[in-house]
């Protein structure tokens, strides 16, 4: 089976290559420029996503059975930049694969933050919740979504997967894990100071091999189709906690600053998905080994700062 990725070069799109080579499933890599392999994948070129011609000329050129488009920014210097990125390029997919003369199942890699803000009484948030995105990323991510229910309606196979929080290995420094990790990685082994923002906060946090293990069932499951599906583990984790446990298997003293600069995307205090619909695919949820996945984090962190 052909696969054809976007954002294949982002930290879930290098873990959803990784799953499809394990799987012996030929994949498609498509990046804005030219780049190197990383699971023995075929890479194509998309110079312009914003070009209806040019998204649709590549699917026909691969003629993919599966697209699972990745591709996306949390931020950007402009709402239109935003836009063109998260939510132009996924309605030119979609249409894209509406033209084709044999429909490829697509999906499209949504997030948690189009949810917004949810109660605790309502928590684990599951699909039906209504969504109130509080973030620019959170409200285009939910303008995808609606493209995608358009495409549905027209007769395309397409499922949303809303991501929750994926770490591991390679994540960017974006992230608060990210960061952490590169930031103890620059240490050396006298240790020094970490500084963070506000860690009383709980997430969703999943070992990014389990999501794209998930993300990759999710796009072959036949019974998944105009939905939505939460890619989470129902199980809700404090960021001191971790980030303490990343300190921890770093093996240098760290001493925690908090930098009230630091603030991330959203101010919710405690968010954790609710896996119900995955598991009524089918899908099995795996337990993420977190210290295990931090010592991993950590270690990508240090090999990238000795490589430069």
């Amino acid at each position: 089976m052909r696969v054809l990725v976007t954002g294949a070069s982002g930290f879930v799109g290098r873990a959803v290559l990784e799953e499809l080579q394990a799987r012996g499933l030929e994949a498609f890599a498509v990046s804005r420029t030219e780049r190197a392999a990383v699971a023995g994948e075929a890479r194509r070129v998309l110079a312009d996503p914003a070009d209806a011609a040019e998204v649709r000329d590549l699917l026909l050129s691969v003629e993919p059975q599966f697209v699972m488009h990745l591709a996306g920014v949390s931020s950007a210097p402009s709402y239109s930049e935003l836009y063109e990125a998260n939510v132009v390029f996924a309605a030119n997919l979609l249409d894209g694969a509406l033209a084709m003369p044999s429909k490829p199942r697509v999906l499209l890699a949504g997030s948690a933050a189009e949810y917004g803000a949810v109660p605790a009484a309502q928590q684990p948030v599951r699909e039906d919740a209504a969504c109130r995105p509080n973030t620019a990323y959170g409200a285009s991510k939910l303008a995808q979504t609606s493209h995608a229910f358009v495409a549905a309606s027209r007769g395309l196979p397409v499922v949303v997967a809303r991501l929750f929080n994926p770490i591991g290995p390679g994540m960017p420094k974006s992230l608060a894990l990210g960061s952490f990790a590169h930031q103890i990685a620059c240490m050396g082994t006298r240790g020094g100071v970490l500084s963070t923002g506000d860690l009383d906060v709980v997430r969703d946090f999943m070992d990014v091999r389990i999501a794209a293990k998930l993300l990759v069932d999710l796009s072959l499951a036949s019974d998944a189709s105009a939905q939505v599906v939460n890619i989470c583990s129902g199980d809700g984790q404090r960021l001191l906690d971790l980030t303490q446990r990343l300190i921890a298997v770093s093996g240098v003293p760290v001493e925690l600053k908090h930098d009230e600069s630091r603030r991330g995307n959203s101010d919710v205090r405690a968010f954790v998905g609710d896996p119900s619909r995955l598991k009524a695919l089918g899908l099995h949820v795996e337990p993420s080994d977190m210290d295990s996945v931090l010592e991993e984090t950590l270690r990508s962190a240090r090999e990238e700062i000795s490589a430069t």
